[in-house]
């Protein structure tokens, strides 16, 4: 049966649906509302579409949609701050002399331990949200000169902002800085309350006197970029545990990481120095950390390092394709611990969360660094937005394209319709019709490994919707 391609009316009466987004474009696809009085908010947009390595070899790094991850800040950015997008950034960087200011990036390179490759194929750092915070820094009236990308981590071998990483940022912005303890490190300073962490007076067996690195100390704005994964022995890795990057020999704190230590967080002490009483004017890293992004375009379920990425069973065994926003840091992890803690432990020796594993969260509260809130969704069910209701964080959810299948639809002469689609994965996939455009009275018509469906009775008006229904690779 010979099809028909849709014109722009037929297209929306009989909609190839994959998402709101590219139907009604971003700025109609969902409301700018204000933000609930007196709450942090945490915005969490999901674009299937943004991070597609099909796991068929290759590396997952170089699979990564720039332009869509530009997108998916922008509105994210609109969302919390409110405004033009050009409002939102200038409101995320509100100083004066926008030319004078210097932007810190902290980026998560801990198991780039080559100077040219990185990590190779092992979850790290991927460049594309840095790329997006230094073009809406741009924006705002910076200039990409004055940025800096760091990681300055050091342990058993010294870290690295490798060439590749280094060359996609290059790409588009040729002037930015960075900054690792593989290279371009930063020279001590000599010890003072400006230059040190100030730890709590409760520990019991106090952490040894560790300094802050100047780059961190002296940027007017700090960008948090965190990649959302689990850790091995701390149980997770987010924006608070990313600024052991900020510090120097993070490797002396380990025990006070990797135990249940009750009195005090080094976690939260870090953020929230230095401190210095006798001047007001000396900003903690909490003070200006002007945004979370948290990275969970592939993330990591399980552990944080020696593995490359796998995907995740609460997004029907998809890449998560998600980042979370916020200018609250401790509502940022809040509520990225809250996700990772419902995707199920599998292989590589993560277990469950422990209880005292976000401890620091209740600390980084009661010094004044943000608000903390858990919620508990079910363990290994596909993720919903509409379970994350938080009474003191106000949680945002942008849905720009909800599965990683490219849908494409055309009417056949008979008035079925011809839908066809590849997704990133090979398998099965579930076939779902709305006739409103919000999905809200969708039903599954069936399902298909093929990539191929025709829908016999589309009515009026449809709308529809490929989700991905396989197991996904091994």
């Amino acid at each position: 049966m010979k099809p028909l391609r849709l014109d722009r009316r037929d297209f929306l009466r009989a909609a190839a649906w994959t998402g709101v987004a590219p139907l009604l474009g971003p700025a109609r696809a969902w409301a700018l509302s204000p933000r609930e009085a007196g709450l942090p908010r945490v915005v969490h947009v999901h674009n299937g579409m943004a991070a597609r390595w099909p796991k068929a070899g290759g590396m997952y790094r170089d699979h990564v949609d720039q332009e869509a991850v530009f997108v998916m800040l922008d509105e994210a950015v609109r969302l919390l701050m409110g405004g033009s997008t050009d409002d939102a950034w200038r409101a995320v960087f509100p100083l004066s002399a926008p030319e004078t200011r210097v932007l810190a990036i902290k980026v998560n390179c801990n198991n780039a331990l080559d100077p040219t490759d990185g990590a190779g194929n092992v979850i790290d750092a991927i460049p594309e949200p840095a790329v997006a915070v230094i073009r809406g820094f741009v924006r705002a009236g910076g200039l990409s000169s004055n940025c800096h990308i760091y990681d300055l981590t050091t342990g058993s071998e010294p870290r690295h902002i490798a060439a590749w990483f280094r060359e996609k940022v290059r790409a588009w912005y040729p002037d930015v800085q960075f900054s690792a303890s593989g290279g371009g490190g930063l020279s001590g300073d000599a010890w003072d309350p400006y230059t040190h962490v100030t730890w709590d007076p409760a520990y019991v067996d106090p952490p040894p006197e560790t300094e802050i690195h100047r780059l961190v100390r002296e940027a007017d704005y700090v960008v948090n970029i965190p990649i959302v994964k689990r850790h091995s022995q701390a149980n997770v890795t987010l924006g608070y545990k990313n600024h052991l990057g900020s510090i120097r020999n993070a490797n002396a704190l380990h025990p006070w990481l990797y135990n249940d230590v009750p009195e005090a967080s080094v976690l939260a002490d870090i953020m929230g120095s230095p401190v210095v009483p006798s001047d007001p004017s000396v900003q903690s890293i909490a003070e200006r950390t002007a945004l979370v992004v948290g990275d969970m375009l592939f993330g990591h379920p399980c552990t944080n390092f020696g593995q490359e990425p796998v995907p995740w069973q609460i997004y029907g065994n998809e890449w998560p394709n998600s980042l979370i926003i916020s200018d609250d840091p401790v509502a940022a992890d809040s509520v990225m611990l809250d996700i990772l803690k419902s995707e199920p432990p599998s292989g590589g020796g993560c277990g469950s969360i422990r209880s005292w594993a976000r401890r620091y969260l209740e600390y980084a509260e009661l010094k004044g660094q943000g608000v903390h809130e858990t919620v508990t969704l079910p363990v290994g069910q596909r993720f919903d937005p509409d379970r994350m209701t938080y009474q003191r964080i106000d949680y945002r959810h942008i849905e720009m394209w909800p599965s990683g299948a490219d849908l494409r639809c055309s009417r056949l002469e008979d008035g079925s319709v011809l839908l066809e689609w590849e997704h990133y994965f090979p398998g099965l996939c579930e076939i779902r019709r709305a006739s409103l455009p919000d999905f809200s009275d969708a039903v599954v018509l069936g399902a298909s490994p093929t990539g191929r469906y025709i829908d016999a009775a589309p009515g009026n008006q449809a709308f529809y919707r490929v989700i991905y229904a396989g197991d996904g690779p091994a």
